[in-house]
């Protein structure tokens, strides 16, 4: 079973979860559960999909490198 299913499936029980006829104190109880479940579930998608990772970058970007670093001379310029 996949994570995008495991989700529909809590969000699904939490839709359906008021008219299965459980006392008040249950359901408190089952919505809490199943809330922290999707949050769990969220957490471990994101990191699963790579949101906020940050990239390894080594040294400047190109565009913003000083010229004489990147080996090029400047035209009109003689050293």
């Amino acid at each position: 079973m996949t994570l995008d299913t495991l989700i529909i499936l809590t969000g699904t029980f939490v839709a359906v979860l008021p008219f299965l006829g459980f006392p008040n104190s249950w359901d408190n109880v089952l919505f809490f559960v199943a809330g922290a479940f999707t949050v769990l579930l969220g957490i471990v998608v994101r990191r699963r999909s790579g949101v906020g990772k940050t990239s390894e970058r080594r040294g400047p970007f190109v565009e913003n490198a000083p010229l004489e670093s990147a080996g090029v001379e400047r035209m009109g310029h003689e050293a």
